[in-house]
């Protein structure tokens, strides 16, 4: 039915909104006035209902009584009367929440120090309806609403609505706040009939189930009568000294033995609360230092954990790099038989004398080192048969016989085209001493030498850390000629 309401105007001023919650004579929507332009809340007598005008009657003076009850616990009322479409309405102050049945469904049971507050405040709000001797009658938790706002704020919804038994309601659910007498039927509700509500209210929010259930009604309403609640102290260990006690006054059989009025059950919470307070006060401090331990110990534990996996899995290169037993080694090319390593090792030091007895101290003057035999100016300069023919495509430079200007002049050019030039002397070289040479015979033409002479040898001698002497002049070289030999020879 509600939702076909939405968008429509109430009174020529409020146009409802979403539905809120929907009972059983009255549904509750989000409002707001047109013409201030602020938020509401109406609650409406349903239009099967409206015709009757008994029903009328009795919302009206549910809707007055309320509108007197000054206390922010209890949901007030601006405004109510009826407009011209028939719809019987009262203006509430706008509220947002859940109801306590819906924060048990969801989360379960309330923390000790929230479900005594709330207890108060609902005290609070019954008190000052019974003061002007307005009695609930239906409390229950679907019309408590917890709206949050600065804290825990409950508020009472529903004064005077009709009571399941009145309603012949066939949910056990909603029997499980109504108290033993008005089972019984014995009895007109009460002050006492709803401190027994707020109890077993009080129980479910604590406990997260209701005191008392059943699969039929009149299976609810017995145990009213007749069993007592299985203890809070089974639910939950958290529990301040004096609250259990409370509990199970508010929950008497006999109305005599509970409190008498809403203030005393608020007064009994009083010191319940402070205690509640305190618990939770020093449960937080506990929990942070709880949360530290647990998270140190959690790193401890990883840390415990990393080092243990390093450990264990650490490689072994004599256990796990275990050679392939079918594996074969890298082999090179060609098999290794150390004959060219003997070879080299056989080779006899590379010494002035090994030089010297060389082939290549044997090389013939008219040829060029290099072991072939080739001579490459045997032909005149003319390239072997095969060999490319090249024209001269610069200048062409004709050395003269005999000299050459790219040599220098003491150079001299044998018949084969080779210059032949003197070694450089080694300034650094060890002059040694040498005798007079002996005179040549008779017939020899050689001019004789009076006065000994240094002779400079051409084999270059490792420097050594000495200094060396300094280098004499030598004097010019004597050219003799040998009669046997028609050699000559160069004396310096």
């Amino acid at each position: 039915m509600a939702n076909s309401l939405t968008g429509t105007i109430i009174a020529e001023k409020y146009r409802l909104g979403e539905l809120v919650r929907s009972g059983e004579l009255v549904d509750l929507y989000d409002a707001r006035h047109v013409l201030m332009d602020k938020p509401v809340s109406i609650r409406l007598l349903r239009p099967s209902l409206a015709t009757d005008t008994d029903n009328v009657e009795h919302f009206f003076a549910d809707a007055k009584t309320a509108s007197q009850i000054d206390n922010p616990h209890v949901l007030n009322v601006s405004d109510f009367g009826s407009d011209r479409e028939g719809f019987v309405y009262s203006i509430h102050e706008p509220f947002s929440g859940k109801t306590v049945s819906e924060v048990v469904a969801e989360d379960g049971a309330f923390p000790v120090h929230s479900s005594v507050e709330i207890a108060r405040q609902i005290a609070e709000g019954l008190a000052a309806s019974h003061s002007l001797g307005r009695i609930h009658g239906n409390l229950s938790t679907k019309n408590i609403v917890i709206t949050g706002a600065g804290g825990i704020a409950a508020k009472v919804l529903d004064f005077g609505s009709a009571n399941p038994i009145d309603r012949e309601s066939t949910d056990p659910a909603e029997l499980a706040y109504v108290a033993p007498e008005q089972c019984a039927g014995s009895e007109k509700a009460d002050e006492r009939g709803d401190i027994y509500s707020l109890g077993a209210i009080l129980y479910e929010m604590l406990a997260g189930v209701p005191p008392f259930v059943g699969e039929k009604p009149s299976e609810v309403m017995l145990k009213h009568m007749e069993e007592m609640p299985a203890p809070l102290a089974s639910y939950r260990v958290d529990l301040p000294d004096g609250l259990e006690a409370m509990m199970v006054k508010a929950l008497s059989k006999n109305p005599d033995m509970r409190q008498q009025t809403a203030r005393e059950f608020a007064n009994d919470l009083a010191p319940v609360g402070v205690t509640a307070n305190a618990m939770a006060a020093d449960g937080s401090q506990n929990n942070l230092w709880k949360t530290a331990f647990i998270v140190l110990v959690g790193m401890t534990l990883l840390s415990a954990f990393l080092i243990y996996g390093t450990y264990t899995k650490r490689t072994d290169p004599t256990t796990v790099l275990q050679p392939d037993a079918n594996g074969l080694p890298v082999q090179p090319i060609n098999p290794a038989t150390g004959a060219e390593e003997q070879s080299l090792a056989a080779m006899p030091a590379l010494t002035a004398d090994s030089l010297a007895n060389s082939n290549l101290a044997q090389q013939p003057p008219s040829t060029l080192p290099g072991g072939d035999g080739y001579n490459p100016w045997a032909n005149g300069g003319v390239p072997p048969a095969g060999a490319p023919n090249i024209p001269p495509g610069g200048q062409v430079v004709t050395v003269p016989s005999g000299s050459s200007p790219f040599m220098p002049p003491e150079c001299i050019m044998q018949p084969s085209g080779i210059y032949l030039c003197p070694a450089p002397v080694n300034a650094n070289a060890s002059v040694k001493p040498t005798p007079t040479p002996k005179p040549q015979t008779a017939n020899s033409n050689t001019v004789p030498q009076t006065t000994p002479t240094p002779q400079v040898t051409s084999t270059p001698v490792k420097p050594t850390a000495s200094p060396s002497p300094r280098p004499t002049r030598s004097p010019r070289p004597v050219t003799t000629k040998s009669s046997n030999t028609n050699e000559e020879k160069e004396i310096d």
